[in-house]
């Protein structure tokens, strides 16, 4: 919309005639030829024009792809607020996002990325998690915190792609993290991370770093306690602990399957094969 259209549209929702627009300050016939774009007015003018209007001048001088880009911004405001992570996405502009649309893209595409990886659709949760990085370090509001999740996002998926991948992933996850102070996360993926090649020792040592975890944390903590007993041979005691993890929350799908598979472990191991048959049947059904 041009600045005449502008003008002309405005003056008339507010029901005003050109007489009444320009008072003393500029002639009808000025102002008609603004309003059909054939005059440019000073900003004198156009900050007379505006106060009248009861309309800001910044919007009178926008252009049309600044309105765009607000109204973007606008939507993804909204969006982000209720939740609609996979509809801020759709709003991605092709060309680079401005600093508060990047850092809005950036934390849809970490909900997003953490929904794809409970459902186990690792692919889908790595490019998120990449994308999402990429809106972040390209914003001049970069959160610290929502890089390390997306890090971590990135961490889990490796582990289920090959061992190189997981080591890199893992190494830029602990570098993101060096300079920040003691997170929960952090020490459950680097708790897993050592479980999963085998060193029971440097597992047992993060999870003992770890303060009392919130209740949003407290059954993964419980799942990978009752992976170290298992590790080490105590099947009755990860038992004990894998019991306890399920009746703290409701699991995603992907910390499900996981509590299952060392479930059938233990059950087996303790010759309990009504357990172990249940549990690779509810694996199944996941």
């Amino acid at each position: 919309m041009t600045l005449g259209q502008k003008l002309k549209q405005t003056r008339l929702a507010r029901g005003m005639t050109q007489a009444q627009v320009v008072g003393d300050r500029i002639t009808r016939n000025m102002l008609s030829q603004i309003e059909n774009d054939l005059a440019s007015p000073s900003v004198g003018t156009l900050e007379y024009l505006a106060s009248v209007l009861n309309v800001r001048l910044s919007w009178l001088l926008a252009s049309e792809q600044e309105e765009a880009e607000a109204g973007r911004t606008q939507q993804l405001r909204a969006l982000l607020k209720s939740g609609e992570y996979a509809a801020c996405l759709e709003l991605a502009p092709e060309h680079a996002p401005d600093d508060e649309q990047a850092l809005a893209l950036a934390m849809a595409a970490a909900q997003c990325a953490q929904r794809a990886l409970e459902a186990e659709r690792f692919d889908m949760a790595r490019h998120l998690a990449q994308r999402g990085l990429a809106w972040n370090a390209g914003s001049v509001y970069e959160s610290v915190q929502l890089a390390l999740h997306l890090r971590e996002i990135l961490t889990r998926c490796a582990q289920h792609t090959g061992p190189g991948q997981v080591q890199a992933a893992f190494s830029d996850y602990r570098q993101a993290y060096a300079a920040q102070p003691s997170r929960v996360r952090y020490h459950l993926t680097a708790a897993r991370y050592h479980l999963e090649r085998g060193k029971t020792a440097e597992a047992s040592a993060e999870l003992r770093a770890l303060p009392e975890p919130p209740e949003e944390d407290l059954a993964e903590y419980r799942l990978l306690q009752a992976r170290l007993a298992a590790a080490s041979g105590q099947y009755a005691e990860a038992m004990t602990a894998l019991r306890r993890a399920e009746r703290t929350a409701p699991l995603p799908k992907l910390l499900e399957r996981e509590l299952l598979q060392t479930m059938e472990l233990a059950a087996r191991e303790l010759q309990d094969y009504k357990t172990a048959y249940e549990c690779a049947a509810r694996q199944l059904k996941l």
